[in-house]
């Protein structure tokens, strides 16, 4: 067994150690960046000018929170103290939920899901288009709506429940 492990530490390459007496290569200073330039109605209105720079049209395909932060750091550099408490970039979590017993109450952060709320889907009608005669003598069609099979139409109009249904 010792020397199957004196085997194995002459089989390893010997670490390189490289001497030299030249200097250490000079650290580069990184110039800060320029403050960019923002027109005058980014200055008065910090809010406006964030509704427009994050409109759909503007930033394309571009997440609405990453074009948030973006321009609101942006106004932070150019506003300073000056910029709005509703605009200022935080590192703090938003949007965080606390956890449910499925995911062992680990704390959710991120966007909230939105659910699209719109009209109800219409319901499927089965119409006949029917002649009839009217009491001139002349003939009109009528058309004759009713639910399709298996489709349940909830009542319509205003009902005031008065306990129970």
């Amino acid at each position: 067994m010792t020397a199957l492990l004196f085997a194995l530490m002459l089989q390893q390459a010997a670490p390189a150690v490289v001497w030299s007496d030249d200097p250490p290569a000079p650290v580069e200073a990184v110039a800060a960046a320029p403050v960019p330039v923002l027109p005058a109605h980014a200055l008065a209105d910090p809010f406006g000018w964030e509704r427009s720079q994050c409109s759909p049209f503007i930033r394309r395909d571009e997440p609405l929170e990453h074009c948030q932060a973006r321009v609101r750091v942006t106004l932070a550099a150019v506003l300073g103290d000056r910029l709005p408490d509703g605009l200022r970039p935080s590192a703090a979590l938003e949007n965080c939920t606390p956890g449910t017993a499925a995911n062992g109450y680990a704390m959710q952060c991120g966007p909230r899901p939105v659910a699209a709320l719109g009209a109800p889907a219409p319901l499927e009608k089965v119409c006949d288009s029917r002649p009839q005669r009217t009491p001139s003598g002349t003939l009109a069609f009528n058309n004759d709506c009713r639910p399709a099979p298996g489709e349940v139409r909830e009542p319509e109009g205003l009902r005031i429940r008065l306990g129970g249904d």
